[in-house]
């Protein structure tokens, strides 16, 4: 072999090994878990299951979900915040986004065991760096053995019972879970005693909840008249009739003001027809994310053209710990042209972050902007009465 063809096959070699070398993007989608199951599953009830896309590429992308099987279409898809059905997410690069599966059985399944295979994949078109153009896959299978026997059953996952101040309302949350196949309603009883003696007794029946769904449920003791001090309150769920748990707490009474006041208002939006004269309802979410039940009021600034020209105010109301309320206010507005409101909650003497609406106003044109003149009418009539005499000589005649 001469000089010139060892030369190019070692420059060959050099070049397959560059290539090989090359660091690839991964490319890849997953889905978890890979498998789960639905026993007990009672025709014509509802469950949740949780499931989450995973994404290993060095960018985001959108996934569809698609479903086959026995069971496929038994099943939809939603965000963890909203029950708004969806076909697809977008799944961030490196990262992943849980969904909600709802499934419901049909009132005419017969007994016995189902299957579906939830696919998630990219779109036809997605650009996944290391995927070559192909559309990436990846499947969950669900199993549910359908019945006819209705089973009531669940368990309780925590009791807290929070601090409170005096004239504060007191918050009593129980973690409960439905493991049965039927939506229940447990029944809460909490008596809260002093040193021995009995101060109030308080029961909640007010909260369903779905078949394999864990529920935080809130009972609040109204906590009126009573001093600051240690109170003792005896917790105790029972459901259908059978205690699933008897359980004591303390917790304190507090002086006012001894408890972190927090909130948020959430969301904020606003209904009505956007004319001159007519009201506008402005309606926020506060959130109280504090320690204790909170007053709260919507307080808002309106301008127009940039200058400020109104204010607007709810009125004040009580927000429960672990509990967010609508707050609602009206405006009018007087003149047409683009308003602007910024709008906050104000709670405790503390305010939240301001979130504005912006909305155009129209100018009213349900009747005629200008008076009648009385002349024209007197005219009009004058001119239907001749009109009328000149019809009644003529057949006259």
């Amino acid at each position: 072999m001469n000089l010139r063809r060892r030369v190019a096959m070692v420059a060959v070699i050099v070049m397959v090994a560059v290539i090989i070398c090359q660091p690839v993007s991964a490319a890849g989608i997953a889905v978890g878990p890979s498998s789960q199951t639905i026993e007990n599953a009672l025709r014509g009830g509802s469950f949740e299951r949780s499931l989450t896309a995973f994404n290993p590429s060095d960018t985001g992308f959108e996934v569809a979900f698609k479903t086959e099987g026995s069971a496929g279409d038994w099943i939809r898809f939603s965000t963890l915040a909203s029950e708004k059905e969806i076909q697809q997410v977008y799944v961030p690069k490196k990262g992943q986004t849980p969904v909600l599966m709802r499934v419901t059985v049909p009132d005419d399944a017969a007994n016995g065991r189902y299957t579906a295979t939830i696919i998630v994949e990219t779109l036809p078109g997605e650009e996944v760096p290391g995927s070559v153009g192909m559309i990436l896959r990846a499947t969950s299978t669900l199993e549910i053995t359908v019945t006819d026997v209705e089973k009531a059953s669940g368990a309780v996952t925590s009791i807290v019972v929070r601090d409170t101040e005096v004239d504060v309302p007191a918050a009593i949350e129980v973690g409960f879970k439905n493991t049965g196949n039927v939506v229940v309603t447990p029944e809460i009883t909490a008596v809260i005693s002093r040193d021995g003696s009995v101060l109030d007794t308080v029961t909640w029946t007010e909260t369903p909840v779905r078949p394999g769904i864990t529920e935080s449920i809130v009972v609040h003791w109204p906590n009126e008249g009573f001093a600051a001090g240690a109170c003792q309150a005896n917790v105790t769920v029972s459901l259908r009739g059978e205690v699933l748990v008897d359980e004591g707490r303390t917790f304190n009474i507090l002086p006012l003001g001894s408890l972190t006041r927090q909130g948020e208002l959430t969301e904020l939006t606003y209904d009505g027809a956007l004319v001159v004269g007519q009201p506008i309802k402005v309606t926020g979410v506060f959130k109280n994310s504090g320690s204790i039940a909170t007053r709260a009021k919507l307080s808002g600034e309106v301008y127009r053209g940039g200058s400020l020209i109104d204010v607007v105010s709810s009125d004040e109301m009580t927000v429960l710990v672990f509990s967010e309320d609508l707050l609602t206010a009206y405006y009018t507005p007087k003149e047409p042209g683009d308003y602007t409101m910024k709008t906050r909650a104000v709670f405790e003497g503390k305010t939240t972050d301001s979130k504005d609406i912006a909305f155009s106003v129209q100018p009213d044109s349900s009747g005629l902007s200008l008076p009648l003149s009385p002349v024209p009418v007197a005219a009009a009539l004058a001119f239907i009465y001749l009109f009328a005499m000149g019809s009644r000589d003529r057949k006259k005649r």
